[in-house]
């Protein structure tokens, strides 16, 4: 008989390697790709580094040392893993950076990726049982090379934490692909602390670069930033596209076609446009740069932030206490309002601002399309069907409650589509609607655009990453729209021929000088400080977005563009319909009907 240690031996080393296998899935995928060469055997040798330090560990006979290490192994793995499922790829170090970015956002995540992070959560847990689970192995009295080891086990996993950290330093934050992730979460945050606390001072923010020569051409500069609008879906740029209710404005309407954003993800987006960065040197621009607002201050212009995503003051998208400070009003839409009808309150704040008689230079942040798509839009203004299944009902922005599962198929990609063209058509359509019922324009500019695109993987391409991604990306992920709204005359006639010249090249790095102009400032011709304007000759080349943005030790930033002119106008894709086409309701504008946006 066999006796009953042996047993919980067995049953301990069979869970411990249920558990290896099943939150590193893309272990074979890895091995393969490396293939028979040297590198192989280096991979193999972090991986039995892990292996050994993971086993010493959990046999190690202390509790603190093996509940420390299960909590750092636990929210590693499910960092790593529910990654791998949603996106099918691996995490590196540059996403790890940008989802610690995002961390405010996470409540999206778990009500649109739900499966995934319960499967990713139930797969870390399983560890962490299986690494407290008896027997555990004492260290014997005589001062042998096992006693050491076992009284030392709480040190063993620093070791492969080291390794793959100095792995990612010397192959510029790359090479950690296929590691167990219970280590590389770790060796992520060593080296981004390290580097943290070794880097050097930040810089000081530079002055306001230009003379303001003492005349505003305009009383009101309005900056509307959308969310996840993708340019190639809506009425501005294509026939079939979702109705953003810009299209009666007639001749103020000037529409700059489909542009790329400065990146793909919201954060970085924003930023760089606060910040007028440069593609030349748009890390060092996001460091030192001053920001629009202190331009906008200095010509005379009051400075409002008119916030419909976020409630109680809290801040994003880089936003700190030192840019707060720079502006003189900051204005949330507040949690008093469903996320369905943020966009119309805060289209009803910009209309009352456009009133005032004080110059105003307004950043407006709309609610827009994140997911999850349902539950911003009444179910009664619903567009295009079949949708999604409509299961969030949250008053929150950030949801912390489950109910979306991400489209696995191409009949699930479709609904996916049709709900977000409901929530595009409603958040974008209401915030017109109001926020230009009797305005003039005459002495006013609004600029509109998005802060990234979407992917819905119409191509077929593995995940389900809607945007953010790190490396190569989706075309769909950059494409937003632009355009300029005004009464002015004399604006309005160099918009006109601006955007007939730089139809579908302009991009988010000439908004920023775009607004300084409008703001009466006098752009050099020749400075590196500053991109062109959009009313300079754009190149014809299709314009290019940032996606991977933050690099370090001696990484390349990657730029993807966004394709030609002529693939941004064929309608929306056909390839996400699984042989139902879609059909918008007729009469399904009651809400128009009844007098509400």
């Amino acid at each position: 008989m066999v006796k009953a240690p042996t047993v919980w031996i067995v049953v301990k080393l069979v869970l411990l390697a249920l558990y290896l296998l099943g939150t590193n899935r893309m272990l074979a995928e890895r091995v393969a790709h490396i293939g028979l060469q040297p590198g192989l055997a280096v991979f193999a040798a972090v991986w039995l580094l892990c292996v050994l330090s993971m086993l010493v560990l959990a046999f190690h006979a202390r509790p603190f040392a093996r509940v420390v290490w299960s909590a750092i192994f636990f929210l590693g793995n499910t960092f790593t893993l529910s990654h791998a499922l949603i996106t099918s790829s691996y995490l590196g170090l540059t996403e790890f950076e940008q989802l610690l970015g995002l961390i405010g956002f996470v409540g999206n995540l778990a009500g649109f990726h739900d499966a995934e992070l319960i499967e990713a959560a139930a797969w870390s847990l399983l560890g962490v049982v299986a690494m407290n689970l008896p027997p555990w192995l004492r260290a014997p009295a005589s001062p042998t090379w096992r006693h050491w080891l076992l009284r030392h086990a709480g040190l063993a996993p620093l070791l492969p934490v080291a390794v793959i950290a100095g792995i990612l330093y010397l192959r510029g934050g790359e090479g950690s692909n296929g590691f167990p992730g219970q280590f590389n979460t770790a060796a992520f945050a060593t080296v981004l602390g390290l580097e943290k606390v070794l880097a050097p001072a930040r810089p000081e923010r530079e002055d306001v670069a230009l003379a303001h020569p003492g005349r505003r051409p305009l009383r009101h500069i309005v900056m509307v930033m959308d969310e996840s609008v993708r340019g190639d879906y809506v009425d501005l740029n294509v026939d079939d596209g979702v109705e953003t209710g810009l299209q009666p404005l007639g001749s103020a309407l000037f529409n700059f076609g489909v542009a790329a954003s400065s990146a793909n993800c919201s954060s970085t987006s924003n930023a760089s446009l606060r910040y007028g960065v440069t593609r030349d040197s748009y890390l060092r621009d996001l460091q030192v740069n001053p920001s629009f607002w202190r331009y906008a201050a200095q010509a005379g212009y009051r400075t409002i932030y008119l916030d419909a995503q976020r409630q109680g003051g809290k801040l994003q998208n880089f936003m700190d206490e030192h840019e707060l400070a720079e502006i003189d009003e900051f204005v949330q839409v507040g949690d008093g309002f469903a996320p369905e009808h943020r966009d119309v309150e805060a289209g009803r704040l910009l209309k009352r601002m456009l009133a005032r008689e004080r110059p105003s230079f307004i950043f407006v942040n709309k609610m827009g399309c994140h997911f999850p798509y349902e539950g911003k839009y009444p179910a009664e203004a619903t567009l295009y069907a079949p949708t999604m299944e409509r299961t969030y009902f949250s008053n929150e922005v950030d949801p912390d409650n489950a109910g979306f599962r991400q489209a696995e198929n191409a009949e699930q990609r479709w609904r996916q589509v049709n709900s977000y063209r409901n929530c595009l058509a409603w958040n974008t359509r209401s915030f017109f609607r109001e926020a230009m019922a009797g305005a003039s324009l005459d002495d006013a500019l609004i600029v509109y655009t998005a802060d990234h695109g979407q992917n819905f993987h119409e191509d077929g391409s593995p995940g389900a990453q809607t945007h953010c991604t790190i490396g190569p990306a989706s075309a769909g992920e950059g494409r937003v729209p632009l355009a300029a709204m005004t009464r002015n005359p004399h604006m309005a006639s160099r918009l006109r021929e601006a955007a007939r010249r730089n139809q579908d090249r302009a991009s988010h790095f000439n908004v920023y000088p775009t607004l300084l102009d409008a703001m009466g400032y006098r752009l050099p011709a020749q400075d590196a400080g500053f991109e062109p304007t959009l009313y300079a000759t754009l190149p014809e080349s299709p314009p290019r977005f940032l996606s991977t943005y933050f690099v370090r030790f001696g990484r390349e930033p990657v730029w993807n563009s966004i394709g030609k002119p002529a693939q941004l106008r064929d309608g929306l894709p056909q390839a996400l319909a699984s042989g139902d086409e879609p059909r918008a309701r007729d009469a399904v504008d009651a809400t128009a009907a009844s007098g509400s946006p």
